[in-house]
C-alpha cells in the first residue's frame, strides 16, 4: 500500500511541476516589458491557469421552473421617497411650580383663611390666592418636506400645544393666560405654508421664492399672517412684498388686511441700504444705512416712521479686529416724538370679540428722548475676558416723566473666567439709578405713578459651567442677589432685597435628541408680595428631530 500510495504522490507532484512549468513559462516577461510589468503579467496568467483547471469540476443542475418565480422589477417612484425629505423637530416640556407663603396677608389684604359670614379683622378671606403647585405640559411641533415631488417645493407646518394638569385657582399666583380658556388647553397652528422655489436655470424667476399660507415675515415689523410672501434675490438686490389676513389666537380685530415688503439694495461691496414697510391700520416705514470699513469697522443707521411723524433715529459704529480679542460698540439713539405705540403695532385696532370684555392694556406711548450707549469687550489672556457697558437715557423734558418713561444711568461689568480645562466661571455686577421727580409740580392723583418706582437697583450675578463626556453633558449653576431702593407716593423704601439660584443639565442623548433640566428658587421682595416666601420652579424637556 505503502510503495502504491508513494507512486502516486510522485505522479501527481511531477503532474504539478508540469502544470507550474508551463504556466511560468507562459508568463516569462519579454525583454522589452519592465520588471513591474513582467510581474503583473505573471500574475494574471498564473491565475487564469487557476481558472481553466477549476473549470467544470462542480456539475451544474437546470433549475426546475416550477420552483422559480418571476422577479418582477418595482422602479423607484418621488411618492416613495417620502422619507428622505422629510423633517420633524419637536421640544416637549414639563413644568413645576412650588410656591412657600409667609403667612402674611397680601399687599391687597388677602388672607389664607376660609370666608365666614363674620367678619375678619386679619384681612379678607380668599383661599383661591394661596394655591401652592402648579403643572403644565407643553410642546412645540415643526415638521415638512424639502424637495419633495419636486426640488422646487418645500412645506413647514408648526404646531404649539399647552395643558395645565393641575386646576389653577383664580388670583392663584401661577395663573396665566391658558388659564382664561375653559379647558386650560390650547393648540396653536402658528406656521403652515407650501413654499415654491427657482431654479437657478428658470431665467427671470432665478432666486425666487413663493410661500403660501400662514406665516411671519418681517417688514418694518413682524407680521402673522395667512397670505402669501414673493421674495427675488439678486446680485445687486433683494426685496420681499407680502400681503394677506392677520391671525391671532386672542381676539376677533375688525381690521385685518395686513401687507408690506422690504427692499435691500446692495450699493457696492461694503455698503447697503434697506427699506422696511408694513401698512395695518397705519403705516410704518424704517430706513436702515450698513457699511464695513477697512474690515473691523461696521456702521449703522436707521430711521423709522409711524404715519408722517418720525419717531426714531439710531446710529452704532462697531469694531472687531481680525484677532477676536476686542469687541467696541458705540451708539446713539433719539425718541423724535411719541406718535407710535409702545406695546405693539396692533393696539389701535377694534376687537369684536364678546369675550373681551376689558379694555386692553395700554402702556401709553413712549415720551421723546435721546440714550448714549457704549460696549466693550477685551480677552486679557486665554483664561480671562472683561466686559462692560454703560447707557444714558435723558428725557427731552423732564415734565414727561411717567412709570415706562425715566432718564436713568446704566452701568454693567462682567468678567468671564476659563480657570481649568472645560470650566468657565462669569461674575456680573449692574447697577442703575433712575431719575424720579422728588416733589411733583401739579397735585398728584391717587391712580398718578409719575413719582413711583425703583430709584436705585444692584444686583450681582454669579455662574459656573462644566462640560464632560466630551461635551455630551453640561452642568451649569449659578446666583443673583439684588437690592432695590423704591419710592411710592406715600413713603421711601430702602435696601429691599432679593436673591435666587439657578441651576442647568443639559444631556445629549444622540446626535439628535437631547434632553435638559432647569431648576429656579426665588425669593420675592417683601414690599410687593409679602405673602410669598420663595417660589420654585423646575423644568424638563426633551428636544428630538428627525
Amino acid at each position: 500500500m505503502s510503495s502504491r500510495f508513494r507512486a502516486t504522490s510522485r505522479r501527481c507532484a511531477t503532474g504539478l511541476a508540469m502544470l507550474y512549468f508551463l504556466a511560468g513559462a507562459k508568463a516569462l516577461p519579454c525583454a522589452s516589458l519592465t520588471d513591474d510589468q513582467a510581474e503583473n503579467r505573471a500574475a494574471e496568467n498564473i491565475g487564469a491557469a487557476w481558472d481553466n483547471l477549476l473549470q467544470n469540476t462542480i456539475p451544474q443542475n437546470t433549475p426546475d421552473a416550477a420552483l422559480t418565480a418571476a422577479q418582477i422589477r418595482s422602479e423607484p417612484t418621488p411618492a416613495g421617497d417620502f422619507l428622505n425629505h422629510f423633517y420633524m423637530n419637536t421640544r416637549t416640556e414639563y413644568l413645576h411650580t412650588q410656591t412657600y407663603f409667609s403667612g402674611l396677608p397680601t399687599a391687597t389684604g388677602v388672607i389664607n383663611a376660609p370666608p365666614t359670614t363674620v367678619f375678619n379683622p386679619a384681612g379678607i378671606p380668599y383661599p383661591q390666592a394661596f394655591q401652592s403647585s402648579t403643572n403644565l405640559m407643553y410642546d412645540f411641533l415643526n415638521w415638512g418636506t424639502r424637495g419633495w415631488l419636486s426640488d422646487r417645493v418645500n412645506s413647514s407646518f408648526s404646531f404649539a400645544y399647552g395643558q395645565d394638569l393641575t386646576h389653577v385657582t383664580n388670583a392663584s399666583p401661577q395663573l396665566d393666560i391658558l388659564n382664561t380658556t375653559g379647558s386650560n388647553r390650547r393648540l396653536e397652528l402658528l406656521t403652515g405654508f407650501i413654499e415654491i422655489n427657482g431654479r437657478p436655470t428658470d431665467g427671470l424667476f432665478s432666486g425666487t421664492s413663493l410661500r403660501l399660507g400662514r406665516q411671519d415675515v418681517y417688514g418694518a415689523e413682524l407680521a402673522q399672517m395667512d397670505g402669501a410672501s414673493f421674495s427675488m434675490n439678486r446680485r445687486k438686490f433683494s426685496w420681499t412684498l407680502f400681503g394677506g389676513r392677520r391671525f391671532t389666537f386672542w381676539s376677533d380685530p375688525r381690521e385685518r388686511a395686513i401687507g408690506g415688503g422690504n427692499f435691500l439694495f446692495r450699493l457696492t461691496e461694503n455698503a447697503t441700504f434697506e427699506y422696511d414697510t408694513l401698512y395695518y391700520v397705519q403705516g410704518t416705514n424704517l430706513f436702515r444705512y450698513r457699511q464695513t470699513i477697512g474690515g473691523s469697522w461696521l456702521f449703522g443707521a436707521s430711521y423709522r416712521m409711524v404715519g408722517s411723524s418720525p419717531t426714531d433715529f439710531s446710529a452704532d459704529v462697531m469694531w472687531n479686529p481680525s484677532d477676536g480679542k476686542t469687541s467696541l460698540r458705540a451708539g446713539f439713539a433719539a425718541k423724535l416724538s411719541d406718535k407710535d405705540y409702545f406695546f405693539d403695532y396692533t393696539y389701535p385696532v377694534h376687537d369684536q370679540d364678546t369675550f373681551n370684555t376689558l379694555t386692553r392694556l395700554n402702556l401709553m406711548p413712549l415720551q421723546p428722548y435721546t440714550q448714549f450707549t457704549i460696549d466693550a469687550s477685551r480677552a486679557i489672556n486665554s483664561k480671562l475676558r472683561l466686559g462692560g457697558s454703560v447707557w444714558v437715557r435723558a428725557l427731552t423734558s423732564s415734565t414727561n416723566t411717567g412709570p415706562f418713561d425715566r432718564s436713568f444711568q446704566d452701568y454693567r461689568a462682567n468678567a468671564q473666567i476659563f480657570p481649568w480645562n472645560k470650566i468657565d466661571l462669569f461674575a456680573g455686577y449692574h447697577i442703575q439709578n433712575s431719575e424720579i421727580p422728588t416733589t411733583p409740580v401739579t397735585p398728584t392723583p391717587f391712580d398718578d405713578l409719575a413719582t413711583t418706582g425703583a430709584t436705585q437697583t444692584q444686583d450681582v450675578s454669579v455662574e459656573i459651567g462644566r462640560t464632560f463626556m466630551d461635551g455630551r453633558l453640561h452642568l451649569r449653576a449659578g446666583g443673583y442677589y439684588r437690592q432695590l431702593n423704591f419710592r411710592d407716593l406715600f413713603a421711601t423704601i430702602s435696601d429691599a432685597r432679593d436673591k435666587g439660584v439657578l441651576a442647568n443639565a443639559s444631556f445629549v442623548l444622540n446626535p439628535k435628541s437631547r434632553c435638559f433640566f432647569d431648576y429656579g428658587l426665588d425669593s420675592d421682595f417683601p414690599v410687593f408680595r409679602p405673602a410669598i416666601q420663595n417660589s420654585q420652579t423646575f423644568r424638563f424637556g426633551i428636544l428630538w428631530s428627525y
